[in-house]
């Protein structure tokens, strides 16, 4: 009865009911994107969260790391991941990729590739985007040699096998996983400001420019097999709160006998960071605080305006049987019909936007809770006119005007 009342209404005030309806939509498709756009940037950031707010140090390494950098290098001179830290003062983790000496084989012999690998500290907190299968398992968890590849034009997919050759030993990798063009992966080489937020960290590869496939391993499983493999790029280096600034300085120093090339404290990094990622926010919150008072006026104005064409047919109602208070109720549910309604446009519309405008949208529980926010406001205000108007008369002074 209630419901089929509020139908009823919405017909008989179409054009404020499409108005309500488009601007209510507009709100939370407007709302969504720019909520993503925020959030895709913590993407990155949030998964080294810790690492990035605790003392240490970020690395580039513009060569593979070496005990003998300044002479003839053999194979057991270069440094994987973890071998470096036996160097330094003390430090806690590290999140590191390796350059691996790798070659893969096909039948007519060595195929172009470059080959990578990271650590379980990046493997365990890090998935990058991937357009089939998954991410690589920890060394502990894997039990064969386990490779994402790159796209390539050798036909690799998930379940493929490659053969590989570490050393002069041959082995056979499976292909767990397939990047996303353009993915970001740790690791990265950056042209370097005073302002370097967490974004250098990371690097995007490319195929169509790298003009070679990439193959990801784990640098700890293959350092069970015996692989040369040597720290490479980007790295995060993290030490515990009683470490000293001369101890970080001599640590800098000591990196850079062994290749690296830029180094510098992730307290400033973070400071960077965090000044990236809520300056974006400080920059979309007045654009959704007017996008939403607008519609909330229009909401408040369509329930106002509703509530006081229908007075006489409620206190009609009223004389039937039907309590003042349900009157009221009726242009609740008349707001509940136009929410629904406006989060299934707002849905389609997000679905065309998406594609249409290669705009990503990200599903998190940030956005739910945005969307959920912005309907039971909505809801409140369109039962703010319509109580406070049924308050100001009665069903009998109506009648009797």
């Amino acid at each position: 009865m209630l419901l089929k009342c509020a139908v009823k209404n919405i017909k008989r005030s179409k054009l404020m009911s499409v108005l309500t309806v488009c601007e209510m939509t507009c709100a939370v498709v407007i709302t969504l994107v720019m909520v993503s756009s925020v959030l895709i940037r913590f993407r990155n950031y949030t998964p080294f969260r810790d690492m990035f707010e605790s003392k240490g140090l970020y690395c580039e390494f513009s060569s593979a790391a070496n005990k003998d950098f300044y002479g003839e290098n053999k194979a057991e001179d270069f440094l994987a991941d973890d071998d470096i830290l036996q160097f330094l003062h003390s430090p806690e983790t590290i999140a590191a990729c390796n350059i691996v000496s790798c070659g893969a084989q096909a039948d007519n012999g060595l195929l172009e590739v470059n080959n990578f690998s990271f650590n379980d500290e990046i493997i365990r907190r890090f998935t990058p985007k991937l357009k089939s299968g998954r991410w690589l398992k920890e060394s502990a968890n894997a039990d064969c040699i386990e490779c994402v590849v790159s796209k390539n034009e050798y036909g690799w997919e998930k379940g493929s096998r490659v053969e590989i050759d570490l050393g002069g030993n041959k082995y056979t990798a499976q292909v767990v996983g397939v990047l996303e063009e353009s993915a970001k992966l740790p690791g990265g080489f950056a042209v370097h400001s005073t302002g370097d937020d967490f974004n250098v960290f990371f690097n995007s590869y490319n195929y169509e420019i790298e003009q070679k496939p990439l193959l990801v391993f784990s640098s700890q499983y293959l350092q069970k097999l015996g692989a040369v493999q040597g720290l490479f790029s980007g790295c995060l280096i993290t030490y515990p709160e009683s470490v000293s600034q001369d101890q970080l300085k001599a640590d800098q120093q000591t990196l850079a006998r062994f290749g690296c090339a830029y180094s510098m404290a992730l307290t400033d990094l973070d400071k960077n960071s965090k000044l990236y990622l809520y300056q974006h926010l400080y920059d979309m919150l007045p654009i959704i605080i007017v996008i939403l008072v607008l519609a909330f006026v229009s909401s408040l104005s369509s329930s106002a305006l509703t509530m006081r064409t229908r007075l006489k047919d409620y206190a009609v109602f009223c004389i039937c049987g039907m309590r003042w208070k349900q009157c009221v109720l009726i242009e609740l549910i008349r707001s509940a019909v136009l929410a629904a309604v406006s989060l299934v446009l707002s849905f389609a519309a997000l679905s065309v936007v998406s594609k249409r405008f290669s705009i990503s949208v990200v599903w998190s529980g940030i956005s739910l809770v945005s969307i959920a926010v912005i309907l039971l406001m909505f809801l409140l205000v369109s039962l703010a006119a319509p109580y406070f108007i049924s308050k100001a008369s009665t069903p009998k002074q109506l009648l009797g005007e």
